[in-house]
């Protein structure tokens, strides 16, 4: 019995073994290199001086660092808002529409895009956003928002940069949040609607007292992977406005990579990495501690 038992144990360690394998080749000594490297003065093209903590000191006496910092948690402010709320209710009505051959082709199209490159479809909004040429400024001409001779600098003006990598953005990245959402929506038991039927609820009623906190599990997954992934945003920032004007769209990610592969100060940009990392890490923390206080799991 016991021996049954410790092969058992090792046969399960072996399965583990490749997926542990790669979490430390690719994950864990990245981690441990970039802490350490965040205490060197290290330079790709001049070598490395140990330096303690002077570049996060110089970090955070760094005017442009909040900047970046405003930028990084501005972007994701937004971007995990919209994500979760147009998500939901694109995928709510989808999920309510009747015809089977039509529920296809909505979902088809609003999944899209998320399997698209980010390289390919940026450039593609690039044009879009153009000042004089772009499909978007027509558009608002064409509806009255827009005079026949304005236009909205959206890749160059301070006040529309920024909203215009969130338009690309929640365009390109909504289809993945929807799938989750269109999947727990089927995974609600009828049995509750009926319930609620029942006691004469309206349409609006379910979806406020069934529908919405059923689908908190959802919703917090969401918000967790939404979250991580917008605070590291690199693509569309780097993609669209290229971080410009100055460091008006700069975010922690983009400014990491300027530091270490422009500037080559692989130091430096360790300790903006491991500040990134921390901010992260605590988030998640406070949201693994606050799901006991509003996601529902006690459904069948």
């Amino acid at each position: 019995m016991y021996s049954k038992k410790k092969s058992d144990a090792v046969s399960g360690y072996l399965f583990l073994l490749p997926a542990l394998l790669a979490f430390l080749l690719f994950i864990g000594a990245p981690m441990v290199i970039t802490i350490v490297l965040s205490f060197f003065d290290y330079n790709m093209l001049q070598g490395s001086e140990w330096i303690n903590f002077d570049n996060y000191i110089e970090f955070f006496k760094n005017p442009t660092s909040w900047q970046i910092i405003w930028n990084t948690f501005k972007l994701t402010l937004i971007l995990v808002a919209l994500h979760i709320v147009i998500a939901l209710l694109l995928a709510f009505a989808i999920y309510k529409e009747k015809r089977g051959p039509v529920k296809y082709v909505y979902r088809t199209a609003v999944y899209l895009p998320s399997i698209l490159t980010t390289a390919s479809v940026a450039i593609a909004w690039n044009y879009m956003f153009n000042e004089n040429r772009g499909v978007i400024n027509w558009l608002l001409q064409q509806v009255g928002i827009l005079g026949p001779d304005q236009n909205v600098r959206w890749l160059i003006s301070t006040e529309t940069a920024m909203w215009a990598i969130v338009i690309f953005s929640a365009w390109k990245f909504i289809g993945q949040h929807f799938l989750y959402y269109f999947v727990g929506l089927q995974n609600i038991p009828d049995t509750y609607y009926e319930a609620a039927k029942i006691d004469g609820a309206n349409s609006l009623q379910m979806f406020w007292k069934v529908t919405l906190p059923l689908i908190t599990p959802t919703i917090f997954f969401i918000l967790m992977v939404s979250l991580t992934g917008t605070m590291q945003a690199f693509d569309e920032p780097f993609f669209v406005t290229s971080g410009g004007p100055g460091y008006y769209t700069t975010n922690a990610a983009l400014y990491i990579y300027r530091k270490a592969f422009q500037a080559y100060d692989m130091g430096y940009a360790s300790a903006v990495a491991a500040i990134l990392f921390i901010i992260v890490f605590l988030l998640t923390l406070l949201q693994l501690w606050s799901q006991k206080k509003w996601v529902v799991y006690d459904y069948e």
